[in-house]
Formats: structure tokens, C-alpha cells, sequence
């Protein structure tokens, strides 16, 4: 295991050279929310495979390397044609991009503010309200148990701002595209996404994390989510990058009374990947759905983390995580429903289904139910199995050949969570993702 207070020496040697190019943003108010992170970080240190939330993923190869931030330059010479691969066709909505962390303007939608409305890069946020945006990302509170949203934090340099006012419906989509280049050798991105909404507001926001080629990168990405009263939220994130890419995501929501918060998370890409979600309800009525998808092929290792925070009395949370592993594939699912003392007339589901489809892929499910009241009703499960003999014998006794009632199986296994995601043209990008996958790796034909 590799000696983690060497890697935090590392680390710091980074930070300063990133410091170095910040030139006159060295003064601005936010710097210190960085520079307190980083030591926040070498406070809580590094998780190994001793600490219990990390016991099944080796963070070693990730930390082998030493990865370097991306300047701002390389996005401003992007040509549009590069990108189009990687658009959602048709896409109805707002598009934002990213080029290795930093906001592309020209590649992105033309958004004229409308009154409160607002949806703008963070950079572009510093110089407009620095004390408000300083207080938000400099809450202590997300950085002090969690090392690589302290990470996140000390080098960060763009990302999202969202904030959608009261009574206010956004009834198209916005897409949020992280685009990692080739332009760095083993680059590092570490963006962060503020999304705030009002009161009665609604919108559905998409995070979609892609590689432009097969060159090792990193991606560290924390998103921030806060709903007011009554306010409702689809959030859906892809995260389909190279098999050379290592990929950490936090995501914290906190909900208000009467709020709805969808969670549509589908991991199809990554050498190694962790999704963190914490999804907490602090105010009564409210409801929290967490749908997630997770495919990994050769030596991928996917690890799902997740809590859910009942804190208060008559809420409600359903979880549904669906696993594909083929290949020397390994995933992690742990899940936790936490429901305080006060939190009576809780209604929590919790389940994760995984097919292995080699001998060689591994599954670690460890769903988790905490309950400090008496008044719930709350369940969990997992499955891990392969595919079932007789529904594949059913298919064949109508005239289907063997493998392809299989591969018909599997995608009906994995099409449950995608219908979740009610985009169009988002759902069918995915689809074709998920399609080209079993051509390649099980013969799939229509």
C-alpha cells in the first residue's frame, strides 16, 4: 500500500504550482476557502483499504499517478466539430461545456439571465457575489469528513452555478458536459456544481461526464444540491469515460419539507469509479428517489456509495441500484438508510441486483438499515446471481436462439433503470452506449 503522507506531500507540491498560475486570483476571497481545504485534507488524510467505507476499493492506482490540472487555454481551442460526438442529439435544452474543468463558452448554449434566474460557471461567479459564493463552498461541513471533497475543494478552479428562484418551472433540461481532453498527460479535473432551487421551483439537470480519447485522466467532481419548500429535481448523471480514467463523484442534497428529488445515476465508463451520493431530508413530506446503473466490463471496478438521511417524521425513500459484470469486472454496492429518532412514519425500500455474467466478476453488496424509531416501515435487499436458466429455456422454446435470449435478458435487466430517465434523446444515448457494449462484449444483435 502506498505510503498515503507521501502522496499528501505530493499533493501539497501540486497545490503550490497551482497556486503559482492563479496570478492576480491569488487575492481573491475564495483562495482561502482552497487553501483551507488542503489543510483540512492533511488533517483527515487519504482513505486506505483500512478505513471501513473504502475496504473494497484500492485507491493505489489512482495515487500511482500524479496528475496535473489543465490550463483554461486549451478549451478556447477546441474546435465545435471536436465535440459533436459527444452531443445529445436533439437535445430540448441548455448546454454547458467543459473542456478539461474549465468553461467553453462558445461551445455552449447562449443563456440570457432571466430576473433571479441564474446558470453561469462558477469562475464567472467569483467576481459578482465572492462572500455569498464563498460561504457556500467553504462549508466545513463537506470538506471535513470526506478527503476528496477537500480535494475538490483546494483545486478548485470552475464548474456550475444553478440557482432557480421561487415559483419558477425551467421547462427545458440542462446539460452539464465534462469533456477530458488529450492535451495533458495525466490531467486532473476537479470541478464542483452548485445547484440551488426556490420554493414550488422545478427543473431537471443532467451531468455528463465523457472522454475525448483513451488517455488516463482524473475526474474529481462535487455537487452540491439544496431544494427549498416544495421544490422538485431530476437529476440524472452519465458518467461513460474511458477505460483509462479514474472517476470520483460527490453528490450532497439537502431537501426541505415537500421536496422531491430524483437521482438517475448510470456508470458505464472508468478504469476505477466511486459515486458518493448523500441525500438528506430535513423537512417533513418530502421524497427521495435514487435509481442507479452500473455496467463494468474487463477490469473495471465500480463502487456505489450511498446514505439516506431520514431526519425528520412522514418522508419517503426508494432505492434501486441495477449491476451488469462481465469480464474480471468488480463493483462495490454499499447503501445505508439512516432514520433518526424523530424521524416516525419513515417509509424507506432499498435494493441492489446485480448479474454476473463471468466467473471471474465480483460483486461486494453491503445494503445497510440504521433505525432509531419505532413507527417505520423500512426494507432492504440484494440479489447476486446469473441470469435465470428458465426464463433463457422460455425464450428458446419460442424460437430464440440461446445467446440471443440472453443478451434479450440482460437488456431488459439494465432497461428497467433507463426508462427512469425521461430526456429523449439522453435516454437514447445511453441506450446506444449500452447496445454497443453487448456488441462488443456478448454478440448482442437486435
Amino acid at each position: 500500500m502506498l505510503n498515503r503522507i507521501e502522496v499528501i506531500k505530493q499533493i501539497k507540491a501540486q497545490f503550490n504550482r497551482f497556486q503559482a498560475n492563479l496570478n492576480g486570483f491569488k487575492d481573491h476571497s475564495i483562495n482561502e476557502v482552497r487553501k483551507q481545504a488542503l489543510i483540512t485534507l492533511d488533517q483527515i488524510g487519504l482513505p486506505t483499504l483500512k478505513d471501513e467505507e473504502w475496504r473494497f476499493t484500492d485507491l493505489d492506482p489512482l495515487f500511482e499517478r500524479q496528475f496535473q490540472t489543465a490550463g483554461k487555454d486549451i478549451a478556447e481551442k477546441i474546435d465545435p466539430e471536436e465535440i459533436r460526438p459527444f452531443l445529445y442529439a436533439d437535445f430540448p435544452g441548455l448546454r454547458l461545456v467543459f473542456v478539461d474543468g474549465h468553461f467553453a463558452a462558445r461551445l455552449s448554449t447562449q443563456f440570457e439571465e432571466d430576473g433571479q434566474l441564474q446558470i453561469k460557471s462558477l469562475k464567472e461567479y467569483f467576481n459578482r457575489d465572492s462572500s455569498r459564493l464563498k460561504e457556500i463552498l467553504g462549508d466545513r461541513k463537506i470538506v471535513e469528513h470526506n478527503a476528496f471533497a477537500a480535494l475538490n475543494t483546494a483545486f478548485l478552479s470552475d464548474g456550475l452555478y444553478i440557482e432557480i428562484p421561487d415559483k419558477t418551472v425551467l421547462d427545458a433540461p440542462v446539460n452539464i458536459l465534462y469533456l477530458s481532453s488529450d492535451r495533458v498527460k495525466n490531467q486532473a479535473n476537479h470541478v464542483r456544481n452548485v445547484i440551488k432551487l426556490g420554493k414550488n421551483s422545478q427543473a431537471r439537470v443532467i451531468e455528463t461526464y465523457l472522454s475525448m480519447d483513451q488517455s488516463p485522466h482524473f475526474t474529481n467532481t462535487l455537487t452540491t444540491v439544496k431544494l427549498e419548500e416544495r421544490a422538485r429535481l431530476i437529476h440524472t448523471k452519465i458518467q461513460n469515460e474511458s477505460l483509462n480514467a479514474f472517476h470520483v463523484g460527490n453528490i450532497i442534497v439537502e431537501l426541505s419539507s415537500g421536496c422531491r428529488y430524483v437521482s438517475n445515476n448510470i456508470a458505464l465508463g472508468g478504469f476505477l469509479v466511486r459515486n458518493n451520493i448523500d441525500v438528506r431530508l430535513g423537512g417533513e413530506n418530502s421524497e427521495a428517489v435514487l435509481n442507479g446503473l452500473y455496467m463494468g466490463h474487463k477490469n473495471q471496478h465500480i463502487d456505489n456509495n450511498t446514505l439516506i438521511d431520514h431526519g425528520v417524521p412522514n418522508c419517503e425513500s426508494h432505492e434501486l441500484y441495477q449491476g451488469i459484470l462481465n469480464d474480471s469486472a468488480s463493483a462495490v454496492f454499499s447503501g445505508k438508510i439512516l432514520v433518526r429518532p424523530d424521524a416516525q412514519k419513515t417509509d424507506a425500500v432499498q435494493s441492489n441486483n446485480c448479474l454476473l455474467l463471468s466467473d471471474e466478476a465480483r460483486i461486494d453488496s453491503k445494503p445497510q438499515l440504521e433505525i432509531y424509531a419505532d413507527d417505520v416501515r423500512c426494507t432492504h435487499g440484494a440479489t447476486v446471481g446469473q441470469l435465470d436458466e428458465d426464463a433463457v429455456f422460455y425464450l428458446r422454446s419460442r424460437g430464440i436462439s440461446e445467446q440471443r435470449a440472453k443478451n434479450l435478458l440482460i437488456y431488459s435487466f439494465a432497461r428497467k433503470i433507463i426508462e427512469q430517465i425521461k430526456v429523449e434523446s439522453v435516454r437514447e444515448f445511453v441506450d446506444e452506449i449500452i447496445l454497443q457494449r453487448f456488441k462488443e462484449d456478448m454478440n448482442f444483435t437486435k
